[in-house]
């Protein structure tokens, strides 16, 4: 009797078990041979990875600035299914020019991108000083440095914003400008705006006639990092009662009305070079809007205006409630929903607590009112002056960037 043959058909590895695998390990594999090395940067591939891993786990990502050797230093925890972090481990160390710093980081669909600021010009970019930005992919440690766009004038303030659209399965960079153009009056600004197709090497500029605008361009804070949802990003108007939102597939602006009862609160999240306002939020995958200053105050409760119904514009009211005053955690906000339901909270800044070193994180389940802290554990020990931060949260996604 003739025993059967121990090897697995190729169609069982690559499709059913491969897939399976974690991204660190399936890192490794991609040594073994070239055929799976190819395999694993296949798109195909990568979408079935991403399918079987998503809403299981939520990595996140912490930063300090090591003031000694002048670099950024990037660790990773992650939340497993059932909500308990695992210890940091270091990621990334990304050095620094004596006048740049980590200005801001956002992420979608897995990937990361890193903004860095020019301390010794933080009013405005200029061209010969512009600092590069980075695009991340924590799960494969790959990075690219974005192809370098000179502001068009010397006197021009430059912010970039991050976004992927599921229907076109295509990451870009918005790169908007606002500038006095030469021998115009103080008061003249303008603006312009420069997209960047991830896997392109050339910015393309926007057509965008001010006139054609849904609202006033210069009274948008677009230096405000922005919120990727639904294929879109997303900024509240100072001026006007409107969501300024623009679309990553079409690349066209709209807007969207604030809910009728809408109270503003705008946030300041400190990041290591400055701080960054912080109003719009991803609430359980939809917009949310961060209201109502004399509720924290007061109440130790923080009012959320959720956008249910996206199409037809639809607004729920929801409420946080803080175990404590809210200045003594930290001034919490929401940063997204995590793999589990729960809401993670985002704080100025995270205290390491000793011994074993380690920093506590804060969630909040919506449905049983809910609080409660994380610890997670780092993997070396911290000087009292270090500020460590959260700065992003992300998915596993093992995309290529190179």
């Amino acid at each position: 009797m003739e025993s059967a043959g121990s090897d697995l058909p190729n169609e069982i590895i690559c499709c059913q078990i491969l897939p399976r695998v974690p991204s660190k390990s399936l890192m490794r594999f991609k040594c073994v041979c070239k055929s799976w090395s190819s395999l694993v940067r296949n798109p195909s591939f990568v979408d079935a990875h991403q399918s079987f891993h998503r809403n299981k786990l939520t990595h996140l990502l912490l930063t300090t600035w090591n003031k000694a050797t002048r670099q950024q230093h990037f660790l990773s925890a992650q939340i497993n299914q059932d909500g308990t972090p695992t210890p940091a481990i270091h990621l990334l160390n990304l050095p620094m020019a004596s006048d740049h710093r980590l200005y801001n980081a956002q992420s979608t669909n897995g990937l990361v991108c890193l903004y860095l600021s020019n301390t010794s010009s933080r009013h405005h970019t200029l061209a010969y000083l512009d600092p590069p930005n980075f695009i991340f992919n924590p799960c494969t440690r790959e990075s690219i440095i974005l192809p370098h766009a000179s502001p068009t004038y010397c006197t021009s303030h430059v912010t970039y914003h991050f976004g992927y659209s599921p229907l076109t399965n295509e990451y870009k960079v918005l790169q908007v400008q606002t500038f006095r153009p030469h021998h115009s009056i103080p008061t003249d600004m303008t603006f312009m705006f420069k997209i960047l197709k991830l896997g392109t090497s050339l910015w393309r500029r926007l057509e965008v006639d001010r006139n054609d605008l849904p609202f006033e361009p210069l009274q948008c804070p677009f230096e405000v990092q922005s919120v990727c949802i639904s294929g879109a990003m997303h900024w509240m108007h100072l001026k006007e009662k409107v969501v300024v939102v623009f679309d990553i597939g079409d690349e066209k602006f709209r807007v969207i009305p604030l809910p009728q009862d809408y109270v503003c609160f705008i946030h300041r999240i400190g990041y290591p070079m400055g701080e960054s306002m912080r109003n719009v939020v991803e609430v359980g995958g939809c917009l949310a809007l961060i209201g109502d200053k004399t509720l924290v105050r007061s109440q130790n409760m923080m009012a959320l205006w959720i956008l249910k119904d996206y199409e037809n514009q639809v607004w729920i009211r929801e409420a946080i409630t803080f175990p404590l005053r809210w200045r003594a955690l930290g001034c919490p906000v929401p940063l997204r929903t995590i793999h589990n339901g729960e809401l993670l909270l985002q704080s100025t800044e995270l205290h390491v607590h000793e011994p074993p070193d380690h920093v506590r994180v804060h969630v909040y389940n919506m449905e049983s009112k809910s609080f409660r802290g994380s610890e997670i554990g780092l993997p070396w020990t911290f000087l009292n002056d270090a500020r460590l931060k959260l700065v992003v949260s992300y998915d596993d996604n093992i995309v290529p960037l190179q």
